[in-house]
């Protein structure tokens, strides 16, 4: 029964990190749609999370409750730079290269994932990790264009940008599984994303920029259903699984941008879409309908 139990709750840990990658994938179309900086546009996204997610943890728990989890408010300072530091570099590597290369290069982040969870966090890295790993690699790239990524000519320096960007975000599921595990979730969100917001603030104060009411909408639901609904499912979801697990299920996060694009952007779905998709749903599959007893054994509930 305890076995079943822990196999359930790893499903439960899977099932919160796709959805999280997914919602995640909706990210290109606010920028799209918002006339803003990327600095702008970041600060108003952790700032409206950070406020979704205080309201969200006092009606809960009460605010009382935030006093042991600030007691490990070091142990979050990495995560929250490099989450900072992997989406400038995303946003920033668009105006130097294609959206395409941008875009395959920052999904390279489970790559990092996959190879530094072992050095890390004393992970055994599994055949099946590695198998599921380029499987979910070639989706992305069929999704992306794969004719269309690395043409000569595009800007080396948009390449690297978008690379480093792909780097941080990989070590971040690495240094989140480093705080307790009880304290993931909505607290530990709280921490990393008052941290980005006070970073991004002087961007904010020194800018000629002005948001319209509009835009000020648009960058709140930016907030509340990225950061303070997405991210918290990823910090649940990190509870349960190990990182390099994972790392695969973030693949879903193209995938649910090339959904979305589609619905709301009226962008065509290509053959290479649906080959790439396919190619992730099997990666994912791959990682989360392995052997259940084993991975209950290496579970800690």
């Amino acid at each position: 029964m305890a076995e079943y139990l822990a196999a359930l709750r790893e499903k439960i840990g899977y099932l919160q990190i796709f959805m999280a990658a997914l919602i995640w994938g909706s990210y290109g179309l606010f920028v799209r749609a918002l006339d803003y900086s990327p600095e702008y546009i970041l600060f108003y996204r952790f700032l409206f999370g950070l406020f979704g997610l205080v309201v969200f943890v006092a009606v809960r728990d009460g605010l009382a409750s935030m006093k042991p989890a600030l007691v490990h408010w070091r142990l979050l300072l990495i995560p929250a730079t490099l989450t900072g530091l992997s989406y400038l570099a995303y946003t920033y590597a668009i105006n130097f290269t294609s959206v395409a290369n941008a875009a395959f290069l920052i999904y390279t982040a489970p790559v990092f994932t996959v190879l530094f969870a072992p050095l890390m966090l004393k992970e055994k890295l599994e055949l099946r990790t590695i198998l599921a790993l380029i499987i979910s690699l070639l989706g992305t790239a069929a999704i992306m264009g794969y004719g269309g990524l690395f043409n000569v000519g595009l800007s080396l320096l948009g390449d690297f940008i978008a690379l480093v960007g792909g780097m941080l975000y990989g070590f971040l599921a690495l240094f989140l599984k480093r705080v307790p595990l009880s304290m993931l979730g909505p607290k530990s969100n709280i921490i990393s994303s008052g941290y980005i917001t006070l970073a991004f603030l002087p961007f904010v104060l020194f800018s000629a920029e002005g948001a319209t009411w509009n835009g000020l909408l648009l960058l709140m639901f930016l907030g509340l259903f990225q950061q303070t609904l997405g991210t918290t499912l990823f910090h649940l979801g990190l509870r349960k699984v190990q990182a390099q697990h994972a790392g695969i299920l973030t693949y879903s996060e193209p995938l649910g941008a090339t959904v979305m694009a589609a619905l709301f952007l009226y962008e065509g779905i290509t053959p290479g879409s649906l080959i790439g998709g396919a190619l992730i749903i099997a990666g994912g599959l791959i990682v989360i309908f392995r052997d259940s007893s084993k991975a209950a054994g290496k579970l800690t509930v």
